[in-house]
């Protein structure tokens, strides 16, 4: 059976995203990326217009408008990031204490390479699962050790109560669904899954047996080559994922972004497509994102610690 690896080139979204990653091998393109995003800013901030301004300085009073917000929508739709997991040890990958702070961010060019010979790239995930990387071995121990928190238990509460209609997760760690969300699109992956690139079939990591005498290993239902579900740097979201996201912010009446940087595309769009329909935003994170500005209700603090006050809350104006 094939132990589990997990390594740099599953961590995150398409680095044909990544301004960062082109301000580095095409600064005209990422220059103009920085433009496009900026606009799009500007769009949701004029739709915000007429709107209560958010303080995120009276906590008490912050919660009370996510409350109402919550307990009077039909179609609410929340995107989680790397910090509503932090609180159950898994470090995130930006920050003082990042794993791409320690480790550098992984080589873009991961998907490229499994294109170009998917035998050699398990050939070397499993010389890595046999020799691994200290620090990427504690990070794997650390993946497998973590359990949902309070924040997620929160999440699927908030859904079993009616007020959280979908959750988007950048997270490949399993824990929303661990947690209890039924209404999940993770949109990265989930590194406790195979998924076959031909026909996008998904199935239980321990229910894909690896022979190395035979790699890589192919799809029962239509002979495709099969790799992780966690979605590589280079490699395009898969399209039943963006498909799912992008409806969701269409149809929803308000949208929540959780413990995101709102930085990764194309994931911190879709809070973006709601608001430019005049949706109202709540954010929920320790510090201020890229989404801040256009916040309409801004709770900062930890998922863990808020999301539960928010239960209560609602669950009182629901008993009224």
């Amino acid at each position: 059976m094939l132990r589990r690896y997990i390594g740099p080139p599953s961590m995150c979204g398409s680095a044909r995203s990544s301004i960062g990653h082109e301000r580095r091998t095409n600064p005209r393109r990422a220059g103009s990326r920085r433009c496009e995003c900026n606009r799009r800013l500007l769009r949701c901030t004029r739709a915000n217009r007429g709107r209560a301004v958010a303080d995120p300085t009276n906590l008490d009073l912050e919660l009370e408008r996510a409350a109402d917000l919550l307990a009077g929508c039909t179609h609410n739709v929340v995107l989680t990031g790397a910090g509503i997991s932090k609180e159950s040890g898994i470090p995130t990958f930006r920050g003082p204490d990042g794993l791409w702070t320690k480790l550098g961010v992984p080589a873009m060019d991961g998907y490229q390479k499994f294109m170009e010979n998917p035998r050699g790239w398990w050939e070397d995930r499993l010389a890595q699962d046999a020799n691994p990387d200290p620090d990427m071995e504690n990070f794997r121990v650390q993946l497998e050790a973590a359990e949902p928190n309070d924040g997620h238990r929160a999440l699927a509460e908030l859904e079993r109560m009616g007020v959280v209609s979908h959750v988007i997760t950048q997270n490949v760690d399993d824990l929303h669904r661990q947690g209890g969300t039924e209404s999940l699109t993770e949109i990265h992956g989930n590194t406790s899954w195979m998924r076959c690139m031909a026909c996008h079939a998904r199935w239980p990591e321990a229910e894909i047996i690896v022979d190395p005498e035979d790699l890589p290993p192919r799809c029962s239902q239509c002979n495709g080559v099969v790799k992780s579900d966690g979605v590589m740097f280079g490699e395009p979201i898969p399209p039943y994922a963006l498909q799912r996201s992008q409806l969701e912010a269409l149809q929803c009446d308000l949208f929540m972004i959780i413990g995101t940087t709102a930085q990764v595309y194309p994931a911190a769009e879709f809070p973006q497509i709601a608001v430019r329909r005049g949706v109202p935003l709540i954010e929920i994170d320790p510090d201020p994102t890229a989404l801040t500005a256009i916040a309409a209700v801004i709770l900062r603090g930890p998922a863990g610690e808020l999301l539960p006050r928010l239960v209560e809350a609602v669950r009182e104006r629901q008993a009224v």
